[in-house]
Protein backbone atom coordinates (compact mmCIF):
# COMPACT_ATOMS: atom_id res chain seq x y z
CA UNK A 1 0.00 0.00 0.00
CA UNK A 2 1.63 3.57 -1.16
CA UNK A 3 0.63 7.13 0.19
CA UNK A 4 -1.61 8.54 -1.93
CA UNK A 5 0.48 12.16 -2.54
CA UNK A 6 -2.09 14.65 -4.82
CA UNK A 7 -0.17 16.69 -7.73
CA UNK A 8 3.10 16.19 -8.49
CA UNK A 9 6.78 16.77 -7.50
CA UNK A 10 6.96 20.22 -9.97
CA UNK A 11 3.88 21.15 -7.94
CA UNK A 12 5.29 20.68 -4.42
CA UNK A 13 8.38 21.93 -5.85
CA UNK A 14 7.73 25.32 -7.55
CA UNK A 15 5.49 27.23 -5.20
CA UNK A 16 8.14 27.17 -2.27
CA UNK A 17 11.11 27.92 -5.02
CA UNK A 18 10.07 31.44 -5.36
CA UNK A 19 12.34 32.49 -2.48
CA UNK A 20 15.78 31.58 -2.49
CA UNK A 21 16.95 33.83 0.28
CA UNK A 22 16.73 31.39 3.33
CA UNK A 23 17.03 27.94 3.19
CA UNK A 24 15.16 27.39 6.13
CA UNK A 25 12.14 29.01 4.30
CA UNK A 26 12.77 27.60 1.16
CA UNK A 27 13.09 23.92 2.84
CA UNK A 28 9.72 25.12 5.36
CA UNK A 29 8.07 26.40 1.88
CA UNK A 30 8.42 22.97 0.25
CA UNK A 31 7.24 20.45 3.54
CA UNK A 32 4.51 22.69 3.84
CA UNK A 33 3.17 22.17 0.65
CA UNK A 34 3.63 18.41 0.92
CA UNK A 35 1.93 18.58 4.04
CA UNK A 36 -1.19 19.73 2.51
CA UNK A 37 -0.80 16.79 -0.37
CA UNK A 38 0.18 14.04 1.94
CA UNK A 39 -2.05 12.52 4.73
CA UNK A 40 0.94 13.91 7.60
CA UNK A 41 -0.14 13.50 11.11
CA UNK A 42 3.36 14.93 11.86
CA UNK A 43 6.41 14.48 12.10
CA UNK A 44 10.18 16.56 12.02
CA UNK A 45 13.00 17.29 8.92
CA UNK A 46 16.06 17.55 10.27
CA UNK A 47 19.27 19.15 8.14
CA UNK A 48 22.93 18.87 8.89
CA UNK A 49 24.13 22.41 10.10
CA UNK A 50 20.38 23.84 10.07
CA UNK A 51 18.56 22.10 12.65
CA UNK A 52 15.22 20.35 12.83
CA UNK A 53 11.92 21.52 11.48
CA UNK A 54 8.83 20.15 13.52
CA UNK A 55 5.46 19.65 11.72
CA UNK A 56 2.62 18.83 14.12
CA UNK A 57 -1.22 19.58 13.26
CA UNK A 58 -3.06 21.88 15.84
CA UNK A 59 -6.55 23.27 15.68
CA UNK A 60 -5.99 24.68 13.07
CA UNK A 61 -4.97 22.02 10.62
CA UNK A 62 -1.16 22.24 11.38
CA UNK A 63 2.02 24.36 12.00
CA UNK A 64 5.50 23.98 10.78
CA UNK A 65 8.43 25.50 13.07
CA UNK A 66 12.25 25.48 13.33
CA UNK A 67 14.17 24.74 16.15
CA UNK A 68 18.30 25.53 16.60
CA UNK A 69 18.69 22.08 17.34
CA UNK A 70 16.90 18.73 18.13
CA UNK A 71 17.20 15.39 16.88
CA UNK A 72 14.02 14.32 14.21
CA UNK A 73 13.59 11.12 16.87
CA UNK A 74 12.75 13.77 19.63
CA UNK A 75 10.01 15.52 17.46
CA UNK A 76 8.39 12.60 16.11
CA UNK A 77 8.95 10.12 18.33
CA UNK A 78 5.62 8.28 17.29
CA UNK A 79 6.97 4.35 16.56
CA UNK A 80 5.17 4.70 13.62
CA UNK A 81 6.68 6.85 11.60
CA UNK A 82 8.35 6.75 8.17
CA UNK A 83 11.89 7.40 8.12
CA UNK A 84 12.85 8.99 4.75
CA UNK A 85 16.89 9.21 4.72
CA UNK A 86 18.38 12.71 3.17
CA UNK A 87 21.43 11.75 1.32
CA UNK A 88 23.87 13.40 -1.09
CA UNK A 89 26.57 11.63 -3.03
CA UNK A 90 25.65 8.62 -1.12
CA UNK A 91 26.27 10.55 2.83
CA UNK A 92 24.05 10.84 5.17
CA UNK A 93 22.96 14.80 5.36
CA UNK A 94 19.93 14.78 7.20
CA UNK A 95 16.61 12.91 7.49
CA UNK A 96 12.65 12.92 7.39
CA UNK A 97 10.84 11.45 10.19
CA UNK A 98 6.68 11.37 9.16
CA UNK A 99 4.05 10.26 10.71
CA UNK A 100 1.33 9.33 7.88
CA UNK A 101 -2.20 8.24 8.90
CA UNK A 102 -2.29 4.51 8.37
CA UNK A 103 -3.71 2.40 5.28
CA UNK A 104 -7.27 0.73 6.31
CA UNK A 105 -5.41 -3.21 6.07
CA UNK A 106 -2.96 -1.32 8.61
CA UNK A 107 0.03 -1.55 5.94
CA UNK A 108 2.92 0.77 6.96
CA UNK A 109 2.73 3.32 3.91
CA UNK A 110 5.28 4.42 1.82
CA UNK A 111 5.56 6.92 -1.13
CA UNK A 112 8.28 7.52 -3.92
CA UNK A 113 7.14 10.89 -3.59
CA UNK A 114 8.62 11.44 -0.28
CA UNK A 115 12.07 9.50 -1.28
CA UNK A 116 12.02 12.66 -4.67
CA UNK A 117 11.34 15.45 -1.70
CA UNK A 118 13.84 14.22 0.25
CA UNK A 119 16.36 14.22 -2.76
CA UNK A 120 15.15 17.48 -3.12
CA UNK A 121 16.20 18.37 0.43
CA UNK A 122 19.74 16.87 -0.43
CA UNK A 123 20.23 19.05 -3.72
CA UNK A 124 19.31 22.46 -1.75
CA UNK A 125 21.51 21.77 1.50
CA UNK A 126 24.46 21.20 -1.06
CA UNK A 127 23.25 24.36 -2.84
CA UNK A 128 23.55 26.62 0.47
CA UNK A 129 27.00 24.64 1.53
CA UNK A 130 28.40 25.65 -1.82
CA UNK A 131 26.63 29.20 -1.50
CA UNK A 132 28.85 29.69 1.83
CA UNK A 133 32.12 28.22 0.52
CA UNK A 134 32.35 30.33 -2.81
CA UNK A 135 31.53 33.17 -0.29
CA UNK A 136 34.52 32.63 1.78
CA UNK A 137 36.14 31.46 -1.53
CA UNK A 138 35.40 34.35 -4.48
CA UNK A 139 34.42 36.28 -2.25
CA UNK A 140 30.49 35.94 -4.45
CA UNK A 141 27.37 33.67 -3.22
CA UNK A 142 27.49 31.55 -5.62
CA UNK A 143 24.59 29.38 -6.39
CA UNK A 144 22.30 28.00 -8.71
CA UNK A 145 19.10 29.51 -8.28
CA UNK A 146 15.70 27.54 -9.26
CA UNK A 147 13.96 24.37 -8.90
CA UNK A 148 12.76 23.89 -13.11
CA UNK A 149 13.37 20.14 -14.31
CA UNK A 150 16.18 21.37 -15.92
CA UNK A 151 18.05 22.50 -13.31
CA UNK A 152 17.26 19.48 -11.19
CA UNK A 153 19.32 17.19 -13.67
CA UNK A 154 22.20 19.43 -13.27
CA UNK A 155 21.35 18.87 -9.37
CA UNK A 156 21.56 15.15 -9.82
CA UNK A 157 25.01 15.90 -12.65
CA UNK A 158 26.75 17.81 -10.38
CA UNK A 159 26.33 15.40 -7.20
CA UNK A 160 28.07 12.24 -9.81
CA UNK A 161 30.62 14.55 -11.56
CA UNK A 162 32.05 16.46 -8.42
CA UNK A 163 33.59 13.24 -7.30
CA UNK A 164 34.72 11.86 -10.22
CA UNK A 165 38.82 13.06 -11.31
CA UNK A 166 37.42 13.01 -15.18
CA UNK A 167 37.31 15.91 -17.29
CA UNK A 168 34.07 17.68 -17.47
CA UNK A 169 32.97 20.09 -20.61
CA UNK A 170 30.09 22.36 -20.33
CA UNK A 171 27.84 23.75 -23.09
CA UNK A 172 25.43 26.29 -22.96
CA UNK A 173 24.62 29.94 -24.69
CA UNK A 174 26.49 33.12 -23.41
CA UNK A 175 25.24 34.29 -20.16
CA UNK A 176 24.10 30.91 -18.80
CA UNK A 177 25.46 29.93 -15.37
CA UNK A 178 27.97 27.61 -16.82
CA UNK A 179 31.05 29.12 -14.44
CA UNK A 180 28.62 28.73 -11.26
CA UNK A 181 28.39 24.65 -12.54
CA UNK A 182 31.93 24.79 -12.74
CA UNK A 183 32.33 25.97 -9.22
CA UNK A 184 30.14 23.99 -7.63
CA UNK A 185 31.88 21.02 -9.15
CA UNK A 186 35.09 21.88 -7.73
CA UNK A 187 33.50 23.23 -4.66
CA UNK A 188 31.64 19.65 -3.96
CA UNK A 189 34.61 17.34 -4.32
CA UNK A 190 37.42 16.45 -3.02
CA UNK A 191 39.57 18.92 -4.71
CA UNK A 192 38.02 22.27 -2.95
CA UNK A 193 40.60 23.50 -0.62
CA UNK A 194 43.33 23.04 -3.89
CA UNK A 195 43.50 25.81 -6.29
CA UNK A 196 40.86 26.74 -9.39
CA UNK A 197 41.66 28.55 -11.48
CA UNK A 198 39.82 29.86 -13.85
CA UNK A 199 41.41 30.91 -17.90
CA UNK A 200 39.41 33.20 -20.28
CA UNK A 201 39.58 31.70 -23.39
CA UNK A 202 38.84 34.92 -25.51
CA UNK A 203 42.35 37.14 -23.93
CA UNK A 204 44.09 34.11 -21.85
CA UNK A 205 46.67 35.59 -19.54
CA UNK A 206 50.00 33.03 -19.20
CA UNK A 207 50.63 29.85 -20.85
CA UNK A 208 49.09 26.44 -20.02
CA UNK A 209 52.39 25.34 -18.44
CA UNK A 210 52.22 27.92 -15.97
CA UNK A 211 48.29 27.32 -15.65
CA UNK A 212 48.70 23.85 -14.76
CA UNK A 213 51.47 24.19 -12.24
CA UNK A 214 49.57 26.60 -10.37
CA UNK A 215 46.35 23.58 -10.67
CA UNK A 216 48.13 21.28 -9.16
CA UNK A 217 45.82 19.53 -6.79
CA UNK A 218 42.99 21.51 -7.88
CA UNK A 219 41.04 22.69 -11.20
CA UNK A 220 41.80 24.31 -14.07
CA UNK A 221 38.41 25.87 -15.53
CA UNK A 222 39.11 26.77 -19.32
CA UNK A 223 36.35 29.39 -19.68
CA UNK A 224 35.10 29.67 -23.46
CA UNK A 225 37.40 27.05 -24.84
CA UNK A 226 36.21 27.47 -28.16
CA UNK A 227 37.35 31.16 -28.56
CA UNK A 228 41.41 29.86 -28.16
CA UNK A 229 43.46 30.02 -30.68
CA UNK A 230 44.00 26.67 -32.37
CA UNK A 231 47.66 27.08 -31.51
CA UNK A 232 46.76 27.11 -27.55
CA UNK A 233 44.22 24.39 -27.74
CA UNK A 234 47.28 22.39 -29.18
CA UNK A 235 49.33 23.45 -26.04
CA UNK A 236 47.01 22.63 -23.63
CA UNK A 237 46.33 18.52 -24.61
CA UNK A 238 49.77 18.57 -24.65
CA UNK A 239 49.76 19.36 -20.84
CA UNK A 240 46.29 17.58 -19.70
CA UNK A 241 47.04 14.75 -17.96
CA UNK A 242 45.65 12.25 -20.77
CA UNK A 243 42.64 9.79 -20.09
CA UNK A 244 43.32 8.21 -23.46
CA UNK A 245 47.36 7.71 -23.97
CA UNK A 246 47.40 10.19 -26.39
CA UNK A 247 50.79 11.32 -25.04
CA UNK A 248 52.98 8.39 -23.90
CA UNK A 249 55.42 11.30 -22.26
CA UNK A 250 52.93 13.25 -20.56
CA UNK A 251 54.78 16.14 -19.24
CA UNK A 252 54.53 16.29 -15.28
CA UNK A 253 54.77 12.51 -14.71
CA UNK A 254 50.24 12.89 -14.68
CA UNK A 255 48.80 9.30 -15.52
CA UNK A 256 47.49 8.12 -18.68
CA UNK A 257 44.15 6.71 -17.38
CA UNK A 258 41.52 7.14 -15.03
CA UNK A 259 43.05 3.88 -13.29
CA UNK A 260 46.18 5.82 -13.35
CA UNK A 261 44.93 8.90 -12.43
CA UNK A 262 43.42 7.35 -8.87
CA UNK A 263 46.93 5.62 -8.52
CA UNK A 264 48.76 8.84 -8.67
CA UNK A 265 46.14 9.98 -6.28
CA UNK A 266 47.03 7.93 -4.00
CA UNK A 267 50.56 8.21 -3.88
CA UNK A 268 50.69 11.91 -3.54
CA UNK A 269 50.69 12.59 -7.44
CA UNK A 270 47.67 15.71 -7.81
CA UNK A 271 47.86 16.36 -11.22
CA UNK A 272 44.77 19.05 -12.01
CA UNK A 273 41.71 18.29 -13.15
CA UNK A 274 40.34 19.99 -16.20
CA UNK A 275 36.72 21.68 -16.41
CA UNK A 276 36.06 23.52 -19.81
CA UNK A 277 33.26 25.60 -21.10
CA UNK A 278 31.70 26.18 -24.20
CA UNK A 279 28.52 28.08 -26.18
CA UNK A 280 29.71 26.34 -29.46
CA UNK A 281 28.92 23.06 -30.78
CA UNK A 282 32.43 21.56 -30.12
CA UNK A 283 31.92 18.84 -32.27
CA UNK A 284 30.73 20.79 -35.37
CA UNK A 285 33.53 22.69 -35.04
CA UNK A 286 36.12 20.30 -35.07
CA UNK A 287 34.57 18.28 -38.13
CA UNK A 288 34.57 21.23 -39.57
CA UNK A 289 38.65 22.05 -38.48
CA UNK A 290 38.29 24.95 -36.65
CA UNK A 291 38.87 23.03 -32.87
CA UNK A 292 41.10 20.40 -32.01
CA UNK A 293 40.16 17.13 -32.40
CA UNK A 294 42.80 15.95 -29.66
CA UNK A 295 41.64 18.03 -27.08
CA UNK A 296 37.98 17.58 -27.79
CA UNK A 297 38.64 13.73 -27.39
CA UNK A 298 40.39 14.74 -24.08
CA UNK A 299 38.00 16.67 -22.92
CA UNK A 300 34.91 14.85 -23.83
CA UNK A 301 34.08 12.66 -20.71
CA UNK A 302 31.38 13.69 -18.61
CA UNK A 303 29.45 16.60 -20.28
CA UNK A 304 26.24 18.82 -19.54
CA UNK A 305 24.04 21.76 -20.82
CA UNK A 306 22.97 24.32 -19.14
CA UNK A 307 19.75 24.94 -20.78
CA UNK A 308 18.95 28.73 -21.63
CA UNK A 309 16.35 31.09 -19.19
CA UNK A 310 13.67 30.62 -22.16
CA UNK A 311 13.64 27.22 -21.77
CA UNK A 312 12.76 27.49 -18.06
CA UNK A 313 10.04 29.56 -17.16
CA UNK A 314 9.90 28.55 -13.35
CA UNK A 315 13.40 29.33 -12.87
CA UNK A 316 12.33 33.69 -13.67
CA UNK A 317 10.52 34.30 -10.47
CA UNK A 318 13.26 32.91 -7.73
CA UNK A 319 15.97 34.65 -10.41
CA UNK A 320 14.58 37.96 -10.04
CA UNK A 321 13.86 37.91 -7.06
CA UNK A 322 17.53 37.26 -5.64
CA UNK A 323 18.64 39.73 -7.84
CA UNK A 324 16.50 42.27 -6.70
CA UNK A 325 18.11 41.29 -3.28
CA UNK A 326 21.23 41.20 -4.67
CA UNK A 327 20.88 45.04 -5.85
CA UNK A 328 19.66 46.61 -3.01
CA UNK A 329 15.56 45.88 -4.48
CA UNK A 330 13.99 44.64 -1.16
CA UNK A 331 12.25 41.98 -3.12
CA UNK A 332 9.34 42.08 -0.89
CA UNK A 333 8.21 45.89 -2.09
CA UNK A 334 9.27 45.72 -5.35
CA UNK A 335 8.48 42.62 -7.18
CA UNK A 336 4.47 43.02 -8.58
CA UNK A 337 3.20 40.39 -10.83
CA UNK A 338 3.81 42.98 -13.99
CA UNK A 339 7.32 42.66 -13.32
CA UNK A 340 7.43 38.65 -12.93
CA UNK A 341 4.68 38.22 -16.25
CA UNK A 342 6.92 40.67 -18.39
CA UNK A 343 10.38 38.99 -17.37
CA UNK A 344 8.43 35.33 -17.90
CA UNK A 345 7.40 36.68 -21.61
CA UNK A 346 10.95 37.39 -22.83
CA UNK A 347 13.44 35.42 -24.53
CA UNK A 348 16.43 36.81 -22.55
CA UNK A 349 18.85 36.28 -24.94
CA UNK A 350 21.87 37.10 -22.92
CA UNK A 351 19.99 34.48 -20.39
CA UNK A 352 21.30 35.19 -16.44
CA UNK A 353 23.63 38.09 -17.64
CA UNK A 354 21.11 40.22 -19.00
CA UNK A 355 18.61 39.14 -16.28
CA UNK A 356 21.36 40.58 -13.51
CA UNK A 357 21.81 43.91 -15.62
CA UNK A 358 18.08 44.89 -15.95
CA UNK A 359 16.83 43.63 -12.65
CA UNK A 360 20.00 45.87 -11.10
CA UNK A 361 18.73 48.29 -13.33
CA UNK A 362 15.49 48.64 -12.21
CA UNK A 363 16.16 48.00 -8.62
CA UNK A 364 18.00 51.34 -8.42
CA UNK A 365 15.96 53.85 -10.97
CA UNK A 366 12.55 52.59 -9.16
CA UNK A 367 14.21 53.95 -5.89
CA UNK A 368 12.29 51.03 -4.07
CA UNK A 369 9.08 51.34 -5.12
CA UNK A 370 6.82 48.28 -6.82
CA UNK A 371 8.18 47.78 -10.36
CA UNK A 372 5.23 48.38 -12.73
CA UNK A 373 4.56 47.61 -16.58
CA UNK A 374 5.36 51.32 -17.32
CA UNK A 375 9.01 51.57 -15.64
CA UNK A 376 10.16 48.24 -17.54
CA UNK A 377 8.93 49.58 -20.77
CA UNK A 378 11.03 52.99 -19.79
CA UNK A 379 13.90 51.39 -18.33
CA UNK A 380 13.92 48.07 -20.76
CA UNK A 381 11.98 48.87 -23.78
CA UNK A 382 12.89 45.98 -25.64
CA UNK A 383 11.81 43.54 -22.99
CA UNK A 384 7.99 45.43 -23.74
CA UNK A 385 7.33 45.98 -27.73
CA UNK A 386 3.77 46.01 -28.36
CA UNK A 387 2.97 41.90 -28.81
CA UNK A 388 2.75 40.97 -25.02
CA UNK A 389 -0.47 39.00 -24.45
CA UNK A 390 -2.81 40.43 -22.19
CA UNK A 391 -2.73 39.15 -19.09
CA UNK A 392 -6.16 39.93 -17.09
CA UNK A 393 -5.03 38.47 -13.87
CA UNK A 394 -2.09 40.32 -13.64
CA UNK A 395 -3.64 43.89 -14.95
CA UNK A 396 -1.37 43.78 -17.57
CA UNK A 397 -2.54 44.47 -20.53
CA UNK A 398 -0.63 44.95 -24.39
CA UNK A 399 1.36 48.27 -24.33
CA UNK A 400 -1.04 51.44 -25.20
CA UNK A 401 -4.40 49.25 -25.16
CA UNK A 402 -5.88 49.99 -21.82
CA UNK A 403 -8.89 47.42 -22.60
CA UNK A 404 -6.55 44.90 -24.04
CA UNK A 405 -7.55 44.64 -27.59
CA UNK A 406 -4.48 45.59 -30.30
CA UNK A 407 -4.22 47.74 -33.24
CA UNK A 408 -1.91 48.14 -35.75
CA UNK A 409 1.48 49.98 -34.66
CA UNK A 410 1.45 51.53 -38.37
CA UNK A 411 -0.57 51.99 -40.90
CA UNK A 412 2.14 54.27 -43.15
CA UNK A 413 4.53 51.82 -45.15
CA UNK A 414 7.66 52.07 -44.46
CA UNK A 415 10.27 52.17 -47.41
CA UNK A 416 10.16 49.56 -49.42
CA UNK A 417 13.42 47.51 -49.11
CA UNK A 418 14.54 43.46 -48.79
CA UNK A 419 16.37 44.28 -45.36
CA UNK A 420 13.16 44.99 -43.75
CA UNK A 421 12.28 40.77 -43.89
CA UNK A 422 15.90 41.07 -41.72
CA UNK A 423 14.53 43.54 -39.44
CA UNK A 424 11.36 41.32 -38.73
CA UNK A 425 13.48 37.84 -38.66
CA UNK A 426 15.84 39.62 -36.25
CA UNK A 427 12.77 41.03 -33.81
CA UNK A 428 11.00 37.57 -33.53
CA UNK A 429 13.77 35.24 -34.04
CA UNK A 430 12.16 33.55 -37.06
CA UNK A 431 13.76 29.62 -37.17
CA UNK A 432 13.17 29.20 -40.30
CA UNK A 433 14.39 32.35 -41.71
CA UNK A 434 17.49 31.88 -39.48
CA UNK A 435 17.91 28.19 -40.28
CA UNK A 436 19.12 29.54 -43.84
CA UNK A 437 21.38 31.96 -42.70
CA UNK A 438 25.63 31.48 -41.90
CA UNK A 439 25.78 30.89 -37.99
CA UNK A 440 27.70 33.74 -37.21
CA UNK A 441 25.05 35.85 -39.31
CA UNK A 442 22.69 34.19 -37.28
CA UNK A 443 24.32 35.12 -33.99
CA UNK A 444 24.66 38.60 -35.52
CA UNK A 445 20.72 38.95 -35.81
CA UNK A 446 19.64 37.61 -32.56
CA UNK A 447 22.19 39.75 -30.55
CA UNK A 448 20.92 43.04 -32.80
CA UNK A 449 16.58 42.40 -32.24
CA UNK A 450 17.32 42.15 -28.91
CA UNK A 451 20.48 44.41 -28.25
CA UNK A 452 18.88 47.48 -30.18
CA UNK A 453 19.23 50.13 -28.06
CA UNK A 454 22.34 49.73 -27.27
CA UNK A 455 25.80 51.47 -28.41
CA UNK A 456 26.89 48.35 -31.20
CA UNK A 457 29.95 48.46 -33.03
CA UNK A 458 30.87 46.18 -35.60
CA UNK A 459 33.27 45.05 -33.44
CA UNK A 460 31.49 44.09 -30.47
CA UNK A 461 29.12 42.18 -32.90
CA UNK A 462 31.23 39.92 -34.70
CA UNK A 463 32.84 38.95 -31.27
CA UNK A 464 29.29 38.05 -30.17
CA UNK A 465 29.04 36.26 -33.87
CA UNK A 466 32.40 34.26 -33.64
CA UNK A 467 33.90 36.02 -36.70
CA UNK A 468 35.65 38.63 -37.77
CA UNK A 469 34.50 41.81 -38.38
CA UNK A 470 35.44 41.94 -42.21
CA UNK A 471 33.84 38.69 -43.03
CA UNK A 472 30.57 39.37 -40.65
CA UNK A 473 30.63 42.84 -43.09
CA UNK A 474 30.89 40.44 -46.19
CA UNK A 475 28.16 38.17 -45.13
CA UNK A 476 25.66 41.32 -44.49
CA UNK A 477 26.35 42.21 -48.16
CA UNK A 478 25.97 39.51 -49.43
CA UNK A 479 23.30 37.33 -47.82
CA UNK A 480 21.73 40.39 -46.37
CA UNK A 481 22.11 42.68 -49.57
CA UNK A 482 22.34 45.42 -46.42
CA UNK A 483 25.01 46.46 -44.56
CA UNK A 484 25.50 46.28 -40.19
CA UNK A 485 24.56 50.16 -39.46
CA UNK A 486 21.87 49.82 -41.89
CA UNK A 487 20.50 47.14 -40.64
CA UNK A 488 20.76 48.46 -37.06
CA UNK A 489 19.07 51.98 -38.00
CA UNK A 490 15.89 50.02 -39.59
CA UNK A 491 15.68 48.10 -36.29
CA UNK A 492 15.83 51.51 -34.61
CA UNK A 493 13.41 52.77 -36.24
CA UNK A 494 10.81 49.66 -36.58
CA UNK A 495 10.97 49.79 -32.46
CA UNK A 496 10.82 53.23 -32.57
CA UNK A 497 7.40 53.45 -34.59
CA UNK A 498 5.98 50.52 -32.01
CA UNK A 499 7.14 52.87 -28.96
CA UNK A 500 4.77 56.03 -30.91
CA UNK A 501 1.98 53.99 -31.49
CA UNK A 502 1.86 52.19 -27.47
CA UNK A 503 2.37 55.91 -25.85
CA UNK A 504 1.18 58.70 -27.94
CA UNK A 505 2.14 61.01 -24.89
CA UNK A 506 5.41 59.78 -24.55
CA UNK A 507 8.15 62.44 -25.64
CA UNK A 508 9.97 62.11 -29.07
CA UNK A 509 13.31 62.85 -27.17
CA UNK A 510 12.30 59.55 -24.70
CA UNK A 511 11.30 57.70 -28.00
CA UNK A 512 14.71 58.17 -29.86
CA UNK A 513 16.74 57.16 -26.52
CA UNK A 514 14.61 54.49 -26.18
CA UNK A 515 15.97 52.73 -29.39
CA UNK A 516 19.21 53.68 -29.15
CA UNK A 517 19.40 57.57 -30.57
CA UNK A 518 21.39 60.10 -28.69
CA UNK A 519 21.22 62.81 -30.86
CA UNK A 520 17.46 63.93 -31.71
CA UNK A 521 18.22 65.39 -35.03
CA UNK A 522 20.12 62.34 -36.16
CA UNK A 523 16.49 60.33 -35.11
CA UNK A 524 14.38 62.22 -36.78
CA UNK A 525 16.37 62.30 -40.04
CA UNK A 526 16.47 59.06 -40.24
CA UNK A 527 12.90 57.93 -39.35
CA UNK A 528 11.90 60.78 -42.16
CA UNK A 529 13.99 58.95 -44.46
CA UNK A 530 12.59 55.50 -43.87
CA UNK A 531 9.38 56.27 -42.75
CA UNK A 532 8.38 58.96 -45.16
CA UNK A 533 7.54 61.28 -42.48
CA UNK A 534 8.73 63.06 -39.06
CA UNK A 535 7.87 60.82 -35.99
CA UNK A 536 5.42 63.96 -34.79
CA UNK A 537 3.24 63.56 -37.99
CA UNK A 538 3.35 59.68 -37.71
CA UNK A 539 2.14 59.45 -34.44
CA UNK A 540 -0.49 62.28 -35.58
CA UNK A 541 -1.67 60.14 -38.57
CA UNK A 542 -1.99 57.00 -36.63
CA UNK A 543 -5.81 55.58 -36.42
CA UNK A 544 -7.79 57.35 -33.87
CA UNK A 545 -5.64 60.61 -33.71
CA UNK A 546 -7.30 62.56 -36.94
CA UNK A 547 -5.79 60.72 -40.19
CA UNK A 548 -7.57 60.68 -42.54
CA UNK A 549 -9.09 57.49 -44.27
Amino acid sequence: MTVSVCGTLDEILHPASADFRSLPDLIGGLMGRLADRAPLRGGALWLQDMGTLVLAQDRSGGRLCWTADGDPNDAAADPEAVVVPITYADAPVGEMRLVLDRAPDGAAPEAPMLRDVARQCGYLAKRYEVRRWAERRFGRPLMMVGMSPALRELDAFLEQAAHSALPVLLTGEFGTEKAQLAAAIHGCGPRRDGPFVQVNGADPAGTPADWFARTAGGTLFLSGVDEMTPALQGQIVQHMPSQLGQWLDAPGGWPLSATGAAAGMASGMREPRVIASTTADLRRLAEEGRFSRPLLAELDFLCATVPPLRDRPADIEPLVLAALDRHGGRADETRTDELIALCKAHSWPENLFELERVIARLAVMTGGRPIRHGDVRRHAPWMVGGAMPADPAAGIHPVGHPNGHPEPVSVVPPVPSPADNWVHCALTRDQDALARLHGGLRKALVFLGERFADPITLDELSRQAHVSPSHLSYLFRTELQTSFKGLLGRIRIHKARELLAADRRLPITEVAMSVGYGDLSHFEKSFRRLVGESPREYRRNLPGAGRRP
